[in-house]
């Protein structure tokens, strides 16, 4: 059990979260229930009622080891949104758009 991942197993269920960090960390699903099977036998997460929250000792070691894996970088925890890119163009350039591209009416 890596310390990294189980934080971030930790943070994600103290702030009730979704997985997408521990994904983009290189873990497949299988290997995110595995992580918290074993979060579970060792008591750092419990498991009742269908629900799972940090026990005590999960609330222990979190507040532990939270501080190494804090980012504290805007550049870390601020991902860029390429979908919404445009190519660069010219500062002379002067862009007229198809009319049937036009997503408004033109009255004339």
């Amino acid at each position: 059990m890596n310390e990294k991942e189980i934080y971030l197993l930790l943070n994600s269920i103290k702030k009730n979260t979704d997985i997408n960090r521990l994904i983009r960390e290189g873990l497949s699903y299988t290997s995110i229930a595995k992580l918290t099977k074993e979060a579970i036998l060792n008591e750092f997460v419990k498991y009742e009622d269908e629900k799972i929250s940090l026990s005590e000792k999960g609330e222990q070691y979190y507040d532990l080891i939270k501080d190494n894996y804090k980012r504290t970088n805007k550049n870390e925890w601020i991902e860029k949104d390429l979908k919404s890119q445009v190519t660069r163009i010219d500062k002379n350039f002067i862009f007229l758009p198809r009319q049937d591209e036009l997503t408004f009416t033109v009255i004339s």
